[in-house]
């Protein structure tokens, strides 16, 4: 085509669009009458932290990015899948799995999830973000983790909003790639009166041994506990939490995004767990641990809300490790978090938060406080 030619093609083109006589894009499932849902989240903020921080210079960061995509081919199938964008990179998937929903008529209410999916361990889990959190950090000991297998999940029939999940997982975080010991995750959840939400949580890694011997990571992280002791030859961790909130909806789950018309005055909620990490290998002694949170949220109008969150992960007997974000080795780490938000529009939110972060047993106390403000929003 000549440049003349191109040109004119690209005016008619661009009179076309003006006019309405150009097609509309579209997005086509491959199958006929199937449903597909886009949707994300993103976080963009102002970091500034004391000198052992990740942010000693002050920084502009994207520490949350997601892009979800979600095909309903039929009433009994639903595939997801959802890209890691963190940092403005493009990771791999945290979601990639398949919903069999009511077991294809068998089980009415039931899941057979398959996939790559995020273990159902503890409430914080499914708001560990800036975006959905009632803050901009999480608790110290932040419990959360992806890992691939099969989940089973479903309510309990006991007059009251209850409900079950079982997974069985490859142990590894990957598919393709497993365990001696497969890991498994158990959760229980009930509300016995309106508002009231509590559930317990437990996970068993299993033999963390892979199959060319090396030791594995377990799937599930605690305090970013991610590495074991030199000298170990083996690894088996087992945690276990109960949660309890207020306010928080029959599924214990209320995102400050999307905001309500009509808010809630108050919402309370609370955790405490204990993990272990088994080890064998000379001279190499067991971790273990526990950890707490107590956090609630005001809402002061139906636009502005305030939030604070004390937490805190303590090892026994003495022992260190470099829990949470610190950079040395120590023995307990707590957090105090104050913020607060302001609903810019049903989906985002301008947020603000201090944080002031403690630690004792170590060699010395990093300075690990941190002052953060940025937009949040869902689309």
């Amino acid at each position: 085509m000549t440049p003349i030619r191109l040109i004119a093609a690209c005016l008619v083109a661009v009179l076309c669009a003006a006019v309405g006589w150009a097609q509309a894009p579209t997005v086509q499932a491959a199958a006929k009458d199937s449903l597909i849902k886009i949707d994300g989240r993103l976080f963009v903020g102002l970091f500034s932290t004391g000198d052992d921080g990740a942010y000693p210079n002050r920084a502009l960061d994207i520490p949350d990015a997601k892009l979800r995509f979600t095909f309903i081919p039929s009433k009994d199938i639903t595939v997801v899948t959802r890209f890691s964008n963190n940092k403005a990179v493009q990771s791999d998937f945290d979601y990639f799995y398949l919903d069999l929903n009511n077991w294809g008529g068998i089980a009415p209410g039931h899941t057979l999830r398959l996939g790559k999916q995020k273990i159902d361990v503890g409430e914080e889990t499914w708001g560990d973000n800036p975006v959905e959190s009632i803050l901009i950090t999480n608790s110290a000991a932040h419990v959360s983790g992806y890992d691939v297998g099969a989940g089973f999940l479903g309510p309990i029939p006991v007059g009251v909003p209850a409900t079950y999940t079982l997974a069985v997982l490859n142990g590894t975080g990957q598919a393709g790639t497993a365990t001696h010991g497969l890991a498994t995750a158990e959760k229980l959840t009930i509300s016995p009166i309106k508002n009231l939400y509590l559930s317990a949580s437990l996970f068993q890694s299993g033999d963390l041994i892979k199959a060319d011997g090396s030791v594995g990571t377990p799937a599930l992280v605690v305090a970013n506990l991610k590495s074991a002791p030199t000298g170990v030859m083996s690894w088996d961790r087992t945690l276990w939490e109960v949660d309890a909130r207020w306010n928080y909806g029959a599924k214990g789950i209320k995102n400050t995004i999307p905001s309500s018309p009509d808010p809630t005055p108050f919402q309370v909620a609370a955790a405490y767990g204990q993990f272990k990490d088994a080890f064998t290998g000379e001279d190499v002694t067991d971790r273990k641990g526990n950890y707490w949170y107590v956090e609630g949220l005001y809402n002061a109008t139906d636009k502005i809300y305030l939030a604070t969150r004390l937490s805190e992960v303590t090892l026994d007997n003495d022992a260190v490790a470099k829990l949470d974000n610190s950079p040395v080795d120590v023995n307990e780490y707590r957090r105090l978090a104050l913020g607060a938000g302001y609903h810019l529009t049903p989906l985002t939110d301008l947020k603000v938060e201090v944080t002031k972060n403690t630690t004792s047993g170590g060699t010395r106390e990093p300075d690990l406080d941190q002052i953060a403000v940025g937009v949040a929003t869902k689309f």
